[in-house]
């Protein structure tokens, strides 16, 4: 199938099950399949099956018109993106936090060394480019299905749930985006297509926003500084992670205490597992399969995982 796919409207897409959804309102790239939904003013969606019960939650309406997410969310200042915490509910008064991300790919990377990072940078850093919406989601998936590497570990992350591109449109400049770059994302996406269902391709005037589900507590830095780790506690967690996600065979360039998400027990302490802290991982824009997976995936003779 080659055709671009027919868009469902939410009032049809709430009443059926993501698998009953026809192939021609689908999309599949980096492994990953999606819903396409297309609301009446023209804002673009595309549902992982992580988010398909909460499209009541995904409708512009409770977060994104009238800038919502701004006016009404918390602005998260970890980062050097715009990330936003914005709390929806459902006909239902089901409350579920969004993470409203603006994806920055085909932008210039700024990367910096940060205070709390444990050891120098990598050496790939400057060549370092941000993921784009549909690359990221594709390898957070692979990463949280944990194919490569020890079955015994299983890294925690937030749920990719949708990518949500809006009508309006800008001009690339405003964007931050160049050409001939924007191009090359544009062949990669078109190379991990599968051909079963329908076609999708990125616009170089059209903002492109992450949908993640909230995940609860807060990063390492925070505790730390709250008494409740030691900085040395932080940079052994900080190089468990960076140990961990080699292992799974991925790494992040930017991996630092503040995306390590840890959650306290009912007595207010961190929560361990076998006198270890668990943790989530909630920062994606650099993540990368490494070469020893990228060469297990080439020499594989069984067809690739689905991610979806």
């Amino acid at each position: 199938m080659n055709s671009d796919p027919i868009p469902l409207q939410f009032r049809i897409a709430r009443k059926m099950k993501f698998d009953e959804v026809p192939d021609e309102s689908r999309v599949k790239v980096y492994g990953v399949r999606y819903v396409y939904l297309m609301d009446p003013v023209g804002n673009e969606f595309y549902i992982t099956r992580l988010g398909w019960g909460l499209l009541e939650n995904l409708r512009p309406g409770n977060w994104y018109t009238d800038k919502r997410f701004s006016k009404e969310g918390e602005r998260l200042f970890e980062g050097s993106g715009h990330v936003y915490r914005m709390p929806t509910y459902n006909s239902y008064g089901n409350q579920q936090d969004l993470v409203v991300k603006f994806s920055r790919f085909a932008e210039t990377v700024p990367l910096h060394v940060a205070e709390t990072f444990p050891d120098k940078m990598p050496a790939d850093v400057g060549d370092a480019e941000f993921n784009d919406p549909f690359q990221e989601f594709g390898l957070l998936m692979d990463l949280r299905n944990g194919h490569f590497g020890d079955p015994n570990i299983k890294i925690k992350t937030k749920h990719p749930i949708a990518i949500f591109s809006p009508a309006t449109k800008l001009a690339p400049w405003k964007l931050g985006r160049e050409k001939a770059r924007f191009d090359r994302y544009r062949s990669g996406m078109a190379r991990n297509l599968d051909p079963k269902y329908s076609m999708v391709d990125l616009n170089i005037e059209r903002q492109y926003i992450y949908l993640f589900a909230w995940v609860k507590g807060r990063n390492a830095a925070n505790y730390m500084e709250e008494g409740l780790m030691t900085k040395e506690e932080m940079r052994t967690l900080t190089l468990r992670v960076e140990g961990e996600l080699k292992n799974k065979g991925f790494k992040v360039l930017d991996n630092k205490p503040t995306h390590i998400i840890l959650r306290k027990d009912k007595e207010g302490n961190l929560i361990k597992r076998k006198g270890e802290y668990e943790y989530a991982l909630v920062d994606f824009e650099l993540l990368l399969r490494t070469d020893e997976y990228n060469d297990y995936l080439k020499n594989r003779t069984t067809p690739a995982p689905d991610q979806s």
